[in-house]
């Protein structure tokens, strides 16, 4: 086991390399400015000194120069550290030192290899004033006038890349911002206020895509058209209110019985639209099945029940009925006048298109 002394001025640093180092069985002893390490090098006698060259707030080169020259100091070995962007300097330091360098911050393993590797050395000669120690620190000056320069300006780059990351951070979030806004936009002027169901914009623009989809994986999908019976009556008779109320109560059936990729739309006044990736048979099921939900529904206002409410429904398949989506729309609407004509509470399939 060895005292290794750890000087460093940013704490998260340094505890990180005391605690790798502790872990691995050495006593470890922390400083984080000349001023203390010092008395830790003169009370302790550490083996091995990891110094952070350029630490802020201290001068990492006259420390060390003080330390190889002061005679009541053991003098322990010497790992230098600093990050990238100075290495060139730092380990011309280095070596002008007779002392190990690392990289801040250091792969843990790589770390722990070479202070095993500078513990297995011989300790440094004792200190003490001599005059190869003098002419070493005069011809250091502008070695370590220029790890200042270097320390000073990869100080302020970093400075200024943080403000970058921020400000290129605020832009990317503001981005965002807007762009969730924009969204929030565009889905609330695609919806119906009274339904919450998408409107008649939507389902225009949606047609072309179902085609193109339809095309491209030869599945059909259906439109089915859905009139509200009677509808005028409630409005004429019980109010606008009411009105919305069954508006309102249609659209939660149309929503419930509705799967994922369907799309359901309050297409004007008291008509809907469903837009369904189904054959023939199970597009006839889903409308008889809304068509019975709809007439449970107990629909009413200030305690007064109205109904039942009934439906008539037309629907046309893409592309038996219509060779676009838009003309299968045309095609579901005109199977639900027949509907409409034919007395109302029913469903009527479109008239298949002739070759």
């Amino acid at each position: 086991m060895a005292t290794v002394l750890i000087v460093d001025a940013v704490q998260a640093d340094r505890r990180f390399v005391a605690s790798l180092l502790r872990n691995h069985g050495h006593r470890v002893l922390e400083a984080s400015d000349d001023g203390d390490a010092i008395e830790l090098l003169r009370s302790e006698q550490p083996d091995l000194m990891l110094i952070d060259i350029l630490a802020p707030g201290m001068d990492g080169c006259q420390f060390v120069l003080k330390v190889r020259s002061d005679p009541g100091v053991v003098q322990p070995r010497l790992l230098l550290r600093t990050i990238a962007s100075s290495e060139a300097e730092a380990r011309a330091l280095a070596h002008a030192f007779g002392a190990a360098f690392a990289l801040k911050p250091t792969n843990p393993e790589m770390l722990i290899a070479v202070v095993n590797s500078v513990l297995s050395e011989a300790p440094p000669q004792p200190g003490g004033q001599n005059p190869e120690m003098s002419s070493m620190g005069l011809l250091l000056q502008p070695v370590i006038k220029l790890v200042r320069r270097v320390a000073e300006r990869n100080a302020q780059l970093e400075v200024a890349r943080t403000a970058l990351d921020l400000e290129i951070k605020k832009r990317i979030w503001a981005e965002q911002e807007l762009m969730q806004a924009n969204r929030l936009l565009r889905d609330q002027a695609m919806r119906d206020v009274v339904t919450g169901l998408h409107n008649r914009r939507y389902l225009e623009e949606s047609l072309p895509r179902e085609e193109a989809r339809a095309r491209r994986t030869g599945q059909p999908f259906a439109v089915m058209m859905v009139d509200v019976d009677h509808f005028k009556t409630f409005n004429d008779t019980l109010g606008h209110a009411a009105g919305d109320t069954v508006l309102r109560g249609v659209g939660q059936c149309i929503a419930s019985l509705a799967r994922g990729e369907d799309i359901t739309v309050r297409y004007g006044g008291d008509e809907f639209a469903l837009v369904i990736q189904a054959t023939q048979q199970i597009v006839w099921q889903r409308a008889e099945a809304l068509r019975q939900s709809v007439r449970k529904l107990e629909v009413g206002r200030n305690g007064q029940q109205f109904g039942p409410v009934t439906l008539s429904v037309g629907i046309a398949l893409f592309p038996d009925q219509g060779e676009s989506g838009h003309a299968v729309l045309h095609a579901a609407d005109a199977a639900l006048i027949r509907s409409k004509q034919e007395g109302r509470n029913r469903v009527i399939m479109g008239e298949t298109v002739s070759a």
